[in-house]
């Protein structure tokens, strides 16, 4: 894809790259080396620290959206979620600023960022991921800047017309889905009214998925399983299969015209559209208070059970639908206008997004006779024995479950950017520019709950409402099963209504949630900037320096809870905060193709919408007021502020191979916590949890990465590369509910990603590995046992594909993801408490690309 411009240092020197000969186009990147040098070119150009990976290389590995080209970042974690990439950590944090051609972008939720994994891959053209910061940077990423990049149609030289379609086959959920994607764009020059250019990119995925994860659930502390000893044991099983598909639905359009050429003007939509449709059964087994005498075994110096067979053990099957629907549009108008030494840029933007959450299903209830139950295996091992789980009438139904949960969130932005050159000096150029944002997000009518119990009616009273259970092989076969049993059928429980009806539920389902529930958020920003960009004259050192400032201002609605009248009243809170966030970044050529970079800067990120809803529910305990506990968000929580110090080394050989080595160090100030305190309220004391800002948190470690094609081996040999990065990350953020300083959540210290490729001709390859460490993924507080880290077990996952280009029209590959079949894998404090394992599908591929 087309490179950002060299800066006239960069141009003097280029590492021994002509950075006239490396400059690229679109239309050249077909089967082709120059995915990497543009990607490359960006990295080594850019004043700040940055990662790109280009349009080709994504298209070449099986990455279905952006979060799973994103993981083969260096500095990058992601998590996953049925199969794909899901959250996004640059350098263990998730508060980072997320962009659409440069512009602000957002998933609706209670969060403030894009759900990369709603963007399907074939949209992009390049993803850059900005390490440190400048002043001209929108503000909002602690972590970093994630700007995504979509085609235009100057990006080309004349005509494009790209078309690919694919079919995916998941092993497990037995079932294959078309993909399909396409792009035309054309550019025409007019002898009055100068150039224009159109482009209309649109890509649909359906994809088949399954996922199995077997849970052990909280550990108790039970006195009578030993005499005499407090043992830790497994609250039952919890064994649920989920699939359904997936759609991503996405489209732009864009239109840019030159009239001349000082002038050029653009006019852009996108829209993207993601749902998950999703049927679950699951099976609960919970421990009673009996069991067979003489079967309880322990962990062989450990108060923690290893195996166990109980009696008379409660049982309950879930079967429901759980579909979510993310749907993002944004508009933008802008241009830019060059005259002499003078650049200006403006761009005016709103954005709409709408996130909801549907959940029904109904519940049945029984007893197994006997249950056993052994955590020594890598996976838990279960059984029923004693009761026949496929006999409809060892079940009564018990309730039919009903949620729903909407987000809504709109953005409307106005920027006015100016860079003036200098002929000569120390300074290069001058830069400034302002921003005004107003954002809304909120929850109405938020979330109905509407569970209603069914009494009086066994499964076999209902023969049309249940099935056996359609999956099988459970985990792949990992491990031994509790396996077959009727569960419901979910023909009917998307049309929620009539499937109460049928089991005589007749009150209504709510239009609103409760109101304490339920928040509005109003912000504006106003940022302005000052920007120089310098170059020495008799020594190889460049760089920008510049300060930003930012004002916020914010307006939180909700409602509270007024215990001695027992009304519900409304609250708003309004606030204002300035921030200045200087930056420096600087580079330095020790030698030809050596490169030296530092950065300083302070960032920002605003807590999330949830955590400053104003909401406050008090709960009276009139028999023990010592009980009386309550509940709020904080609109007095600060932004998240964080001072950053980056140092890299980068050494370029030739268009496609370099290696680097980057440390960084982030001061963290502002996480949040939930902390427990006593307060009054009408006379009473209540105790009331509430988010609050955290102390310090240090955030340190470097990354190292290569990449190289071997084009001295002779012959088909010099068609082999290596692309490999390794991070290693040391953070420590106290934690209010372990009463100690612990890693990020969901940050491994140590990941790293090992990629082959092959160029050759029509040939192409990629086999690519990820692989992270053991990380702390959460924390459970549990009545009698106390506070508990829960750690996921490191885990790798392999993707690969191979190509085949027939000509300059038509390629075609086959891929595939989760070649290994991993199974991740996650426990309680100590491995002898384990918690959760979980399998998805292997996925296999085969694509076909025409280029016209």
């Amino acid at each position: 894809m087309v490179a950002e411009s060299a800066s006239s240092f960069a141009q003097t020197d280029n590492s021994g790259v002509d950075a006239e000969t490396v400059a690229l186009d679109d239309i050249l990147v077909v089967g082709k080396r120059a995915s990497l040098v543009s990607a490359q070119e960006i990295k080594r150009d850019k004043t700040e620290i940055v990662d790109s990976v280009v349009a080709d290389d994504i298209n070449k590995l099986p990455d279905i959206n952006v979060t799973d080209a994103l993981s083969r970042i260096t500095g990058v974690q992601i998590l996953r979620d049925r199969g794909e990439g899901a959250g996004v950590a640059i350098r263990g944090l998730t508060q980072m600023e997320t962009l659409l051609n440069g512009r602000e972008v957002f998933t609706a939720g209670s969060g403030r960022t894009l759900d990369f994994a709603d963007i399907p891959s074939e949209m992009l053209t390049g993803i850059d991921v900005y390490k440190t910061s400048s002043a001209n940077h929108i503000e909002g990423g602690v972590g970093g800047t994630i700007d995504l990049r979509t085609h235009r149609p100057f990006d080309f030289d004349g005509r494009q017309l790209l078309g690919s379609a694919r079919v995916i086959h998941g092993d497990l959920v037995d079932k294959e889905e078309p993909q399909f994607s396409t792009l035309l764009s054309d550019r025409w020059k007019t002898e009055s009214f100068g150039e224009f250019g159109a482009l209309v990119n649109f890509a649909y995925q359906r994809r088949a998925w399954r996922e199995d994860q077997k849970s052990t659930g909280n550990p108790v502390a039970r006195s009578n399983i030993i005499p005499g000893q407090s043992v830790i044991v497994p609250n039952g099983t919890s064994e649920t299969t989920s699939l359904g598909h997936r759609e991503r639905t996405a489209g732009s359009l864009v239109l840019q015209w030159r009239p001349s050429d000082a002038l050029e003007l653009y006019a852009e939509g996108n829209y993207a559209e993601f749902k998950t449709l999703q049927d679950s059964y699951q099976i609960n087994v919970t421990p009673s208070s009996n069991f067979v005498a003489g079967s309880p075994r322990l962990f062989p110096g450990t108060n923690d059970l290893q195996s166990i067979s109980w009696t008379n053990a409660p049982i309950s099957i879930l079967s429901f639908a759980r579909d979510t629907v993310d749907r993002t549009q944004q508009a933008a108008v802008g241009g830019s206008w060059n005259k002499g030494a003078l650049t200006l840029k403006t761009d005016l933007s709103y954005t709409k997004s709408f996130n909801n959450l549907f959940f029904s299903g109904p519940v049945f209830s029984g007893r197994a006779a006997q249950f056993n139950q052994d955590l020594s295996g890598q996976v838990p091992t279960t059984s029923v024995s004693g009761t026949d789980l496929l006999n409809p009438a060892n079940f009564q139904y018990a309730s039919m479950a009903y949620r729903t949960r909407p987000f809504n969130g709109e953005l409307s932005t106005a920027r006015l950017d100016g860079d003036y050159q200098l002929s000569s000096g120390f300074i290069k150029s001058v830069s400034a520019g302002f921003r005004y944002a107003k954002r809304r997000a909120g929850n109405t009518p938020g979330l109905i709950f509407a569970d209603a119990a069914v009494t009086g009616i066994s499964a076999a009273d209902r023969p049309s409402h249940i099935m056996a259970n359609p999956a099988d092989n459970f985990l792949g076969g990992e491990g031994g099963s509790i396996g077959s049993y009727r569960v419901g059928n979910l023909d009917s429980a998307r049309g929620a209504a009539g499937l109460r009806n049928a089991f005589g539920i007749t009150a209504p389902i709510p239009s609103a949630g409760s109101p304490l529930g339920i928040w509005g958020i109003s912000e504006e920003t106003q940022a302005g900037y000052l920007m120089s960009k310098f170059e020495a004259t008799d020594f190889p050192l460049d760089g920008n320096i510049g300060l930003r400032a930012v004002q916020t201002s914010e307006s939180v609605t909700g409602s509270q809870s007024a215990p001695s009248t027992g009304s519900v009243l409304p609250i708003n809170i309004d606030s204002t905060d300035i921030d200045y966030l200087p930056s420096l970044n600087l580079r330095y050529q020790l030698m030809k193709g050596l490169y030296l970079r530092g950065g300083i800067s302070k960032s920002i990120t605003r807590q999330n919408f949830d955590q400053l809803s104003p909401s406050l529910t008090l709960i009276r305990n009139t028999v023990t007021p010592s009980l009386n506990q309550g509940s709020a968000g904080n609109p007095q929580l600060k932004p998240i502020r964080s001072d950053n110090f980056d140092l890299a080394v980068e050494k370029y050989f030739n268009p496609t191979t370099s290696v680097y080595i980057t440390g960084f160090l982030k001061r963290v100030d502002g996480f949040v916590s939930t902390a427990s305190n006593p307060e009054v309220h009408d006379g009473f004391t209540y105790q009331v949890s509430r988010p609050q800002n955290d102390a310090t948190a240090t955030i340190n470690g470097f990354e190292v990465g290569y990449q190289q094609f071997y084009d001295f081996l002779p012959s088909w040999l010099s068609g082999f590369g290596t692309q490999a990065n390794y991070t290693y990350i040391d953070s420590e953020t106290p934690s209010s509910i372990l009463g100690q300083k612990v890693p990020l959540q969901n940050l491994s210290k140590h990941s790293y990603n090992l990629i082959g490729m092959y160029e050759k001709g029509p040939f192409s390859a990629r086999i690519a590995y990820n692989w992270r460490d053991t990380f702390l993924s959460g924390v459970a507080n549990i009545v009698g046992v106390g506070a508990l880290p829960i750690y996921t077990n490191s885990y790798g996952w392999l993707d690969a594909s191979v190509g085949y280009r027939i000509n300059e029209h038509f390629s075609f590959t086959i891929e595939g993801m989760n070649l290994l079949n991993t199974l991740r894998s996650s426990y309680y404090g100590v491995e002898t408490r384990p918690q959760s394992v979980w399998v998805n599908d292997t996925q296999v591929g085969a694509t076909m690309t025409v280029r016209l």
